[in-house]
């Protein structure tokens, strides 16, 4: 809740920029290694409140859409998220979708680039 500066993108890229920056230079062996990983949890949060409400907003419209039904009104949305692809996962398992082949892959690599667009955006396969 934004009420006053620094939000908390800013805070998490503030701290972000002091561990690289300041503290990392003067770390050897475990706690640079520890430093770093520490650094690049803050760059996934911050991907994170940045890219995750829309990424997930776009796998279930994708998923309603493969499914051809709405997620149910009284789960949270990571519930309702989970029962969806719970779904997805079962008509895979069955074959139910097997006819929809082509649509399934492309929902499922859609979601796969946004999740590592958010966890990894160097990973090599988002450049092509």
């Amino acid at each position: 809740m934004p009420q006053d500066r620094a939000t908390a993108a800013e805070l998490l890229a503030g701290v972000r920029a002091f561990l690289r920056q300041e503290a990392l230079p003067q770390l050897q062996g475990a706690s640079a290694y520890r430093c770093r990983v520490a650094a690049n949890i803050l760059a996934i949060v911050g991907r994170e409140l940045d890219q995750g409400a829309a990424a997930d907003r776009a796998e279930r419209d994708g998923l309603e859409h493969l499914l051809g039904k709405r997620a149910a009104p009284e789960l949270s949305p990571e519930a309702a998220l989970d029962a969806l692809n719970a779904e997805l996962c079962a008509g895979i398992r069955s074959g139910a979708l097997d006819g929809r082949r082509a649509a399934v892959l492309a929902h499922v690599r859609e979601t796969v680039r946004a999740k590592l667009a958010i966890a990894n955006p160097a990973y090599p396969a988002l450049k092509d």
